[in-house]
C-alpha cells in the first residue's frame, strides 16, 4: 500500500478558521469552502492511504465545508470604512 499524501495536512494547516470569525473578514469563509473541497477529493485525486483515511478526508472535509458558510445576519455594529466589504 501507497503511503497516503500529505496534502491534506498541509491543506488543514492553511485553512484561516480564527480568522474568518471575524465579521470584517467573513468572505476568508469563501476560501476556507474550496479548501475543504480540496481535502474531500485529494484522496481520490493523489491516491495512497487506507479506506479509513480516505473516509477521515472526506468526512473533515464536509465539516470543513458545512461550518464555513456564512450564516446568519450582520450584526447591526458599524466598522468605518470596512462596512464595504462584509458580505
Amino acid at each position: 500500500m501507497k503511503p497516503q499524501s500529505p496534502s491534506p495536512a498541509i491543506t488543514g494547516q492553511m485553512v484561516p478558521a480564527v480568522t474568518a470569525m471575524a465579521e470584517v473578514v467573513r468572505p476568508v469563509r469563501f476560501l476556507n469552502v474550496a479548501l475543504g473541497a480540496w481535502i474531500c477529493a485529494s484522496p481520490f485525486l493523489l491516491g495512497g492511504g487506507s479506506d479509513a483515511a480516505t473516509a477521515a478526508d472526506v468526512a473533515m472535509g464536509m465539516a470543513l465545508i458545512g461550518l464555513s458558510l456564512p450564516r446568519g445576519a450582520r450584526s447591526e455594529e458599524h466598522y468605518g470604512g470596512w462596512d464595504r466589504a462584509i458580505v
